[in-house]
């Protein structure tokens, strides 16, 4: 009789002694969302990639151990760039940023193969259920780059140093002419195309090329600082872009156009984080 008064209670207390273990366990912490960023060019000290790799930066500074960055440096464009986001994409990056044009195609074709992960894809113009896409109004500073070329050139020629020649580029450079003509409607612009985002001896040939053909004014729409470098070798004027370079100019350079992404990149991770991303266009 006294065992079955006892299996109860004692029954009772296991219970109770389960539940008090139970609480003692500390909440597991949730895991860090990993975000990956590809670059087309190296991160250096100035231009493109670099300007993106800053806003990587201030974007793991505001959410410290809620994220964890990495990013690949160098990535060359086409089909082959496809090794590099599906690898991202198997470490288990929950956001992917895609920083140039020419990555569009790798980023749609992986993006299919792993409908969880979130794409963003920078210049481009192609969507899907988990691929957006975002871009800067860079043609504003361009025009503004020309308002001041047109006001500072004595030969009325400018220089244009081209990259790829995708519509983003060419708007860039169209609305560097219009800048340019607002002040100065005898200006006439010369344009040499290196096909490369970044190729500093490229760059410094094409920039050569133009100054020996009068222009002493140069603009760029290329990563490095090669051509501001070489118009200040030369005795002429040039501009940065997409980030401040005017430690590679000294007195020749007028100024610079560049492109704070950090702001974009909080808010996209912020929506991520929420659950809350949508595909943007």
């Amino acid at each position: 009789m006294l065992k079955t008064l006892l299996k109860k209670p004692l029954v009772a207390l296991a219970a109770v002694a389960s539940v008090l273990a139970m609480s003692t366990v500390p909440a597991q912490a949730t895991d860090p969302l990993k975000v990956g960023f590809v670059y087309v060019g190296p991160v250096g000290d100035a231009g493109w990639s670099f300007a993106h790799n800053q806003a990587r930066l201030a974007l793991q500074a505001k959410f410290g151990d809620k994220i964890k960055t990495q990013f690949v440096e160098s990535v060359p464009e086409g089909p082959d760039s496809a090794r590099v986001f599906r690898d991202l994409a198997q470490q288990g990056d929950g956001l992917i940023f895609a920083t140039s044009f020419g990555y569009m195609e790798s980023v749609l074709r992986v993006a299919k193969d792993f409908p969880n992960i979130k794409f963003e894809h920078a210049t481009g113009y192609k969507t899907a259920k988990n691929v957006g896409t975002y871009d800067a109004r860079t043609y504003e500073g361009a025009y503004l780059a020309g308002v001041l070329a047109g006001g500072m050139t004595k030969t009325n020629v400018l220089g244009v140093v081209g990259s790829v020649p995708i519509p983003e580029v060419i708007r860039n450079i169209d609305s560097f002419t219009l800048g340019a003509q607002s002040v100065n409607p005898k200006i006439t612009t010369k344009v040499v195309w290196v096909n490369k985002w970044f190729d500093p001896p490229k760059e410094t040939e094409a920039a050569t090329s133009l100054i020996n053909q009068g222009a002493d004014v140069l603009f760029q729409n290329t990563d490095s600082p090669a051509v501001l470098q070489t118009a200040a070798k030369m005795g002429k004027y040039g501009f940065g872009w997409d980030s401040n370079m005017s430690k590679f100019g000294g007195k020749s350079h007028l100024a610079s156009a560049t492109i704070n992404w950090a702001p974009l990149y909080e808010m996209l991770t912020a929506e991520v984080l929420k659950g809350d991303w949508k595909p943007a266009q």
